[in-house]
């Protein structure tokens, strides 16, 4: 029997980056009601699968089963400052290219950036967001980046 999608990421990562918690510097997300099985990566841990100078976003997360759309992946930044396009959208570009890596190939997966913010979200920015150009492309589709405030529960991102 083939190992699942959340297997195989969990046996290519180091399970010294693997994690149980989703903060940085104050921003954090929370991990209840998690779909399982799951792997939470943080790329800002040493053995992570994260090159020498290499962008990437704070956490990696592929989590529940391979029925129903397959499991989430989800890059996440975490930040206590505002919500600005120009921070996230590099990050999570690059935690795509991460996740993309890690993913057994032709896997149907859910995928969904998520960028959590601590400071205000101006409408300008707020509306950058939302443009074509500032999407994060994963397998040739591009995907709207979910903007969620500190503190909310990772489900909600997903699910929004």
């Amino acid at each position: 029997m083939p190992a699942t999608v959340v297997e195989t990421v969990r046996q290519k990562t180091n399970p010294q980056c693997h994690s149980t918690t989703c903060s940085d510097s104050g921003c954090s997300l929370s991990l209840r009601n998690m779909p399982k099985p799951n792997v939470l990566i943080s790329l800002e841990h040493k053995a992570a699968p994260v090159g020498a100078n290499q962008a990437h976003c704070d956490y990696l997360f592929v989590g529940g089963n391979d029925e129903n759309g397959g499991p989430w992946v989800a890059p996440v930044e975490l930040t206590t400052s505002a919500a600005r396009v120009s921070k996230f959208l590099p990050q999570l570009r690059a935690g795509a290219a991460i996740a993309e890596k890690l993913l057994p190939q032709g896997a149907r997966v859910r995928f969904r950036p998520i960028a959590a913010y601590g400071g205000e979200l101006r409408r300008i920015e707020r509306d950058n967001f939302l443009k074509s150009a500032n999407r994060v492309r994963f397998r040739g589709k591009p995907e709207l980046i979910r903007l969620v405030r500190c503190g909310s529960p990772l489900t909600n991102a997903l699910k929004g």
